[in-house]
């Protein structure tokens, strides 16, 4: 039933302004050390000397806070002895002198006292980085509420108060998410270098300063100091990036518009320079620049947004913003943020009225509730607040319009009857239609949410989201994702196409994709790819062929090939601190051949992060392949009390007892797994089989009948209901499944006679 897994394992790490883009088909990036070699870091403090202003407006600002040392000053908690719980454990917080200490369980499960090093942000919360080891800093799990008394702060809580994480477990604070040096590091510092020694498992991470000061977002400033001590500033700056100030940029209010346009629009490399560090993404290393060179976006994945773009998990709103008519406009990050406080231009509406008349939009008529009520600010409406860390609300930078009857039937949020608790969505959408006479449509909520069902049409839906030109590039993305997801027939046509785009998380998404197709049709879509101007898509090409195997690559395009592996190799081996570098890096080798690599890879992944399901499961399969059966099994029943996804492993385990012949048992896990994540469709697809074939005929259908109810427009379900009750001589239920089959593949129609 399974054939070799390839688990590759990029991480899409949580990382804290906007978008993104470059020309597709350029020459790739320069490394760093010849962009930088001219140039050196000088730090905050020179650039005050002359920018004395902008300086004043950073100081107390969330980038000048972002991470401090730990020091009297620096310190908002209560560190006077204070002991609190989690669920039966206790933290207490201590000082000696001007040194901060906490005490909690460590990674062993044994009290330990930690010495407190940095602080972490300042606003709504502060978070506290301690040393667990030489050089490895954790984010301790409680943070201190700096909001006044009266509205609820001045207390210690716990940042995942309602589920208890126990040591060992992948997410307590001691194990590799709650690792300052991979996660977090080079978001809240300038020039970071994380200095990962695999040899020891040692980190010796290095910052040229410890928050983000002027030259994290301005670049080096050695060049542009030696250009004013030579008053040679008029024939540039002295930096690779041009930010534009306010006054390149201007809105106007122009005849039979209420919304102002971009009458002036100074270059800038703005939106490009704020992404790294706020949006969800993976790092692939520190040789490359430009966004898509050096990070892998993340696409709306339904664990992350809502089918309508909405945000659900901490995507620190990049991905938000790139699905906007603001983005789309030509609004910039500063257009609304002060450049250099981050505080907002304007209070309230007054910040929206400035591009949108306030006659129109700042009254009754249109906000639907009294001037100064809630509900009449415009961010009520447009941008939807969503709590995270507990105290932390953010707002959707979508800019979106309420759409009530859409969220309720897609399940997404909406922000009128969160209010109007005590009112439908039918109520609301009422109430808009008699306000307004146009309602726009979204461009994919239906898409998305029709193909996560798989319901009928959900491919039409998909391919037309596809072609459209005018839809967001990460929904676009998204939907080549879906189609293979369904196994559409249209895949192969679509992702040629795409290989093309101007988006590169469009082309990338496209070589994501042809993991679906046979390795001959695989390698016409991704072959092109591994020249492409953006490394983020040459490396993804890299990993959709080794899936298919070394064979998959002709002798005319090896020389590619072998450029953009070395590429991907080195992109792996930058995040070889994490159970997913490793487990790709262990891929490379087994596909190059060398599968004792490939085994001393996999074993030290798991060293590394005994709870990776994918280290577990590969390493099982490497055995597999060699024929060392019982070696397979042993690595994947001990994975069953330690990995992450213990379905996964529970399905792995069941399906290696198949291929031994031990039905019965292997039974046994295939039904875990199904009943851990019975929303997983290929769970339950293989139980079903297993279970039909093993005489329990009235659980099997009942597995799939209720599939079939979840994804209505899966063939596969009702091919097998179809044959099962064939089998078993329910001829009626057996029609009925094959008619909704028939209508899900219609017949082509006949060709007339001449």
């Amino acid at each position: 039933m399974l054939g070799a897994t390839v688990v590759f394992a990029w991480v899409v790490l949580a990382t804290c302004c906007l978008a993104c883009s470059e020309k597709p088909k350029t020459e790739p990036a320069k490394p760093r050390e010849e962009l930088e070699a001219p140039v050196r870091y000088v730090g905050t403090e020179t650039c005050a000397t002359c920018h004395g202003e902008a300086h004043d407006e950073w100081l107390g600002s969330h980038h000048e806070l972002a991470m401090q040392e730990a020091t009297p000053e620096t310190v908002l908690g209560d560190f006077g002895n204070i002991e609190t719980r989690y669920f039966s454990e206790r933290a207490r917080f201590s000082r000696r002198d001007d040194s901060f200490f906490v005490s909690a369980l460590g990674a062993d499960g044994q009290p330990a006292e930690f010495p407190v090093r940095y602080t972490f942000g300042a606003v709504p919360l502060q978070q506290y980085l301690v040393e667990t080891e030489p050089g490895r800093l954790q984010a301790f799990p409680f943070a201190w509420d700096t909001r006044d008394r009266n509205e609820g702060g001045q207390r210690w809580f716990h940042l995942q108060p309602d589920e208890y994480i126990e040591p060992g477990d992948p997410l307590h604070w001691t194990g590799i998410q709650f690792n300052w040096n991979n996660n977090c590091a080079d978001c809240h510092s300038t020039r970071l270098i994380k200095n990962y020694d695999r040899a020891t498992r040692r980190y010796d991470t290095t910052f040229e300063e410890t928050n983000v000061g002027c030259e994290a977002c301005h670049g080096p400033g050695s060049a542009h100091v030696e250009a004013a001590k030579d008053n040679a500033l008029s024939t540039g700056s002295g930096f690779d990036l041009h930010l534009a100030t306010p006054e390149d940029r201007h809105w106007e209010f122009v005849a039979g518009r209420d919304i102002a346009v971009l009458k002036v629009a100074g270059s800038t490399d703005e939106v490009t320079t704020c992404a790294p560090c706020h949006s969800r993404r993976a790092d692939l290393g520190d040789a490359a620049h430009g966004f898509h060179n050096r990070y892998r976006l993340a696409t709306l994945d339904e664990r992350l947004y809502f089918d309508d773009g909405q945000i659900k998990d901490e995507v620190f709103v990049l991905g938000s913003f790139l699905q906007s008519k603001m983005h789309a406009a030509g609004v910039v990050c500063s257009d609304c943020h002060e450049s250099h406080s981050t505080s907002l231009r304007a209070e309230g509406n007054a910040l929206c009225t400035r591009c949108h008349k306030a006659s129109v939009y700042d009254e009754p008529s249109h906000t639907m509730h009294a001037v100064g009520t809630e509900g009449s600010r415009c961010a009520d409406c447009h941008m939807p607040k969503r709590t995270y860390m507990v105290i932390d609300d953010r707002g959707d930078h979508r800019f979106d319009v309420p759409r009530p009857a859409l969220s309720a039937r897609i399940g997404s949020p909406d922000p009128c009857t969160a209010c109007h608790t005590d009112k439908t969505a039918a109520w609301a959408e009422r109430q808009i239609e008699r306000r307004f006479d146009e309602r726009s449509e979204h461009p994919f909520a239906e898409a998305l949410h029709a193909a996560r069902r798989q319901e009928p049409g959900a491919e039409a839906l998909l391919v037309a989201l596809v072609t459209n030109g005018t839809a967001p590039d990460l929904a676009r993305a998204t939907a080549l994702l879906e189609l293979r997801n369904m196994g559409s027939r249209a895949l192969p046509a679509l992702l040629m196409r795409a290989t093309d785009d101007a988006s590169p998380v469009v082309r990338r998404s496209a070589a994501v994709a042809s993991r679906a197709l046979p390795p001959e049709i695989r390698r016409e879509v991704v072959v092109p790819l591994l020249s492409d101007g953006v490394l983020s898509v040459r490396v993804e090409a890299v990993a959709s062929l080794l899936g298919a195997g070394s064979g998959s690559v002709r002798p005319a395009d090896r020389e590619a090939f072998q450029r953009a592996a070395a590429e991907y190799g080195a992109t792996r081996a930058f995040v070889a601190d994490r159970g997913e570098g490793l487990v790709d890096l262990a891929n490379l080798a087994a596909v190059a051949g060398d599968v004792s690599r490939a085994e001393t890879v996999l074993r030290e992944a798991l060293e590394v992060d005994p709870t990776f399901t994918a280290g577990h499961v590969n390493l099982a399969d490497l055995y597999r392949g060699l024929g060392r059966q019982e070696e397979s099994e042993k690595v994947l029943r001990q994975a069953l009390s330690v990995a992450a996804d213990r379905a996964t492993v529970e399905h792995a385990l069941g399906l290696a007892l198949v291929r031994l012949d031990r039905h019965d048992e292997a039974l046994v896990h295939l039904s875990r797994a199904y009943a851990l994540r019975p929303e997983y469709e290929r769970f339950g697809y293989v139980y079903a089989i297993a279970a039909f074939e093993r005489g329990r005929t009235d659980e099997s259908l009942r597995v799939l009948e209720t599939l079939h109810r979840r994804y209505p427009a899966n063939a596969d379900f009702l091919q097998l209901l179809v044959t099962y009750n064939q089998q078993l001589g329910r001829d009626r239920a057996a029609a009925r499944y094959a008619a909704k089959l028939s209508a899900l593949r219609p017949a082509p129609p006949s060709r007339a006679e001449p």
